[in-house]
């Protein structure tokens, strides 16, 4: 089993177990805040459920259908969770008004704080653990995961200070407040993670900083005299692509010397999973443009 993939089903097990116990209290109580917060939750447990599957797919190797592997499917899986949280965020703001229009006010929020409380610790303990897993294997999945629980520390805590607030000032319009401010603020990161989705399904090149860095080190070289037809692509496995001007009496072993020595300084700048490709052009044949 993948870390990936283990990652996720430990954020499937926090979201269920979120999803389950806010909605219990949250129709007991009336709260919208929870009742928007269990929105949320099953929205994570959905979106998780998706990316296992995303993530194993990602994983296979290259085959003949798909020479370059499966990983750009990460980026649609992004899309999918951006657009979803986005619907959540937009049926929870819809829910909160009517509730308002309709004068619909919450009540026992004493068990709405207590319950919250050991949900807002499993779920920062599980963002912590997301980041980790992605950081450690640049999936673009675990990422959008790691914000998206992210989120729901933010939904927590909001939904706790809507509790306590109601509970002092028994305003429940409070309440109406709090939850429409979780569904915009869901809706904000929403954004992003549709936009770094889009990206990889684009092919959108690596961070103008980093294309500079490559460009600065392959213009240090020595052993080549300039280099052309300069490309890169972002995502779980980078691509940098490049054409270099060398000696014409350059041997094989020579230039498999200098693709390797590159190839391990350009990681080292990109990441360990980064795929390089060059190509050798005789210097008699092109002109220098370093």
């Amino acid at each position: 089993m993948s870390r990936e993939v283990r990652a996720i089903q430990v954020a499937i097990a926090c979201s269920v177990i979120g999803t389950l116990t806010k909605t219990f209290v949250g129709v007991i109580t009336g709260s919208m805040t929870m009742i928007s917060s269990a929105v949320d939750s099953a929205g994570d447990l959905t979106v998780s459920i998706v990316n296992l599957f995303v993530v194993r797919l990602a994983d296979r190797a290259p085959d003949e259908e798909h020479n370059y592997g499966h990983a750009k499917v990460e980026g649609l899986g992004a899309m999918f969770e951006g657009g979803f949280i986005i619907a959540a965020g937009t049926f929870i703001i819809y829910e909160a008004l009517h509730k308002a229009m309709i004068g619909e006010g919450s009540h026992d929020s004493l068990l709405g704080i207590a319950v919250m409380v050991p949900l807002l610790a499993l779920t920062a303990g599980t963002v912590l653990y997301l980041r980790r897993v992605a950081r450690e294997t640049g999936s673009l999945v675990i990422k959008a995961d790691a914000l998206h629980y992210a989120t729901d520390v933010y939904v927590n805590l909001g939904v706790l200070v809507a509790l306590s607030l109601v509970w002092l000032t028994r305003q429940p319009l409070i309440d109406t407040a709090i939850s429409i401010g979780i569904a915009l603020y869901m809706l904000w990161s929403s954004v992003h993670i549709v936009r770094e989705g889009f990206d990889v399904v684009m092919d959108r090149s690596l961070d103008k900083l980093v294309v500079d860095q490559l460009k600065t080190l392959l213009g240090a070289c020595t052993a080549i005299q300039s280099f052309h037809d300069f490309r890169t692509r972002g995502g779980k496995v980078p691509h940098v692509d490049f054409h270099v001007v060398v000696r014409p009496e350059m041997t094989a072993r020579e230039l498999h010397d200098l693709y390797l020595g590159l190839s391990a300084q350009i990681r080292e700048l990109v990441g360990p999973t980064t795929r390089v490709l060059m190509h050798a052009d005789p210097a008699s044949y092109l002109p220098s443009t370093r």
